[in-house]
């Protein structure tokens, strides 16, 4: 039950995000539901530096710990990674990719 509510509020947070413009595409979370990773992924690596270069991320990172707290999470972390950069790496495979989030800035 938790681990639905904790994709429920990471959806909301990915939707409303959805509509900023900037490349991103998805988000998600490897971890216990009480201290996830949470990973955002944009189209490139360009359109990542990009949103993050503008201070998108603090938006972001806000989003997300509000929604994380309305069901007393915790993220252990918040990333951003990008599906050129997954391409690249491990041929598009995002569960081997995602395996390792050390590799995600």
């Amino acid at each position: 039950m938790t681990e639905r509510k904790l994709i429920d509020v990471l959806t909301e947070v990915c939707e409303n995000v959805k509509h900023d413009g900037n490349g991103f595409l998805w988000l998600t979370h490897v971890g216990h539901w009480r201290a996830p990773q949470v990973i955002a992924v944009f189209n490139t690596e360009q359109e990542k530096q990009r949103a993050l270069s503008n201070g998108w991320d603090m938006d972001f990172i806000n989003r997300v710990n509000i929604a994380l707290a309305s069901i007393k999470s915790i993220p252990a972390g918040i990333y951003f990674d990008s599906e050129e950069a997954c391409k690249k790496a491990s041929s598009g495979n995002w569960e081997r990719h995602l395996s390792n989030v050390k590799h995600v800035h």
